[in-house]
């Protein structure tokens, strides 16, 4: 069964990175389709992000097409050439590191932390993976790496990157084949996915995922948690539900949290049928109504012209009186809003007449079943402001 999805998955692959790349051009955090590779996950011999890349693919098929390669080969000779410069008290333990492992001896322990906690620029950042390298050789040659750098070392590299404005670099660090002697890890990835939210970074939300993927860190329930809030919080409601129909897919669960925010995007989105399709995965996994999702599926009843069966919904599972009552001021405020933010003026104002007479039927229909609402439908339709709620 497993097979038979992600070579569903693999079919969809070009489609998807094409839709996607075709909307980042055009938007902030542009990436040019030349940048979209398809990715397989294999054995390669090559170190960096594209190690085994030729294989054949398995799971998250489609996630490999996104984000793009932060680094060529080119780019990997250039730097090799550079002249490696970093601030004063980085090169100063810099040079300590070097000169000590030049005579073959092993560093004092704290050497390498301090100089990982003590980077500020990407100069810095430079001369902190070579030490690294170079202590890692060492110790290959001498017998004594046993085993990768601890997570704390990891750590620390990954925030000298962040603190340095270079939070790419860190990417290396998941790499599977890296002659850092760092293990690629979730852990790390979400260091870097944790950033990128509170960045808005889009495009280094995918880079990181691309990476993951790529070098078999699979996503777990966290990831996806960080990811689709992420692109909640950057305003691309779009991206959110492809990434979160993929996640579902290749078998990442959501908690009943995660649940509500992409079915309320969905619904605040007017994507009826992605709003069905997620009630399905929630279905799916026993879950229970909550007042997001029955507010959600309640506006997917309005949008296919039965309110009546919408206020049936609200009224039938929203047993919360307080919460109830918010998402509903917000459904007939804030949502006919969200929904009419695209369109043109002329097919605005109908399409707001005819969303405005079914939540007023909504709106009596819950009278009739002993429902109230907390506001005058009628006088306040439409009357909110939108991007001003923190209900999904």
């Amino acid at each position: 069964m497993l097979n038979r999805i992600h070579m569903q998955g693999a079919r969809r692959v070009e489609a998807l990175v094409q839709k996607i790349c075709n909307r980042l051009t055009s938007s902030p955090v542009a990436v040019t389709h030349e940048s979209f590779v398809v990715l397989r996950s294999g054995h390669g011999d090559d170190w960096g992000p594209m190690a085994g890349a030729s294989a054949t693919a398995k799971g998250f098929t489609d996630l490999r097409g996104l984000g793009r390669m932060w680094m060529s080969a080119q780019a990997v000779q250039e730097e090799e050439k550079e002249v490696l410069t970093g601030g004063v008290e980085v090169q100063r333990l810099y040079k300590q590191l070097i000169e000590t492992l030049g005579k073959k001896r092993m560093p004092e322990a704290s050497k390498l932390p301090s100089l990982l906690q003590s980077c500020a620029s990407p100069a810095d950042v430079k001369l902190a993976f070579d030490a690294t390298e170079r202590l890692r050789d060492l110790k290959a040659v001498q017998g004594q790496q046993k085993a990768n750098f601890n997570r704390r070392m990891v750590q620390l590299m990954v925030e000298a990157c962040i603190r340095s404005g270079d939070a790419h670099s860190a990417l290396k660090t998941l790499w599977k084949k890296n002659p850092y002697g760092f293990t690629p890890a979730v852990y790390q990835a979400h260091l870097l996915l944790k950033h990128a939210r509170e960045q808005k970074d889009l495009k280094l939300m995918l880079q990181v995922l691309k990476t993951m993927v790529t070098n078999d860190v699979r996503p777990v329930p966290a990831t996806a948690d960080i990811i689709l809030r992420t692109c909640k919080e950057a305003g691309d409601m779009e991206l959110l539900l492809r990434l979160a129909k993929e996640l579902h897919i290749n078998g990442v669960q959501f908690d009943e949290t995660l649940f509500d925010i992409i079915i309320s995007c969905a619904a605040n989105s007017g994507d009826v049928k992605e709003v069905h399709e997620v009630q399905k995965w929630r279905e799916w996994r026993g879950l229970n109504h909550t007042v997001p999702s029955a507010i959600a599926l309640a506006k997917a009843s309005v949008l296919e012209g039965n309110p009546k069966e919408a206020a049936q919904v609200i009224f039938d599972n929203c047993t919360d009186l307080e919460k109830r009552a918010r998402y509903l001021s917000l459904m007939i405020q804030v949502w006919p809003l969200q929904l009419s933010a695209k369109l043109d003026e002329s097919p605005k104002e109908k399409f707001l007449e005819e969303l405005k007479e079914k939540l007023l039927v909504m709106a009596d229909t819950l009278h009739e079943l002993g429902s109230t609402l907390p506001l005058n439908a009628n006088e306040q339709f439409a009357k909110g402001k939108q991007g001003h709620s923190k209900a999904a």
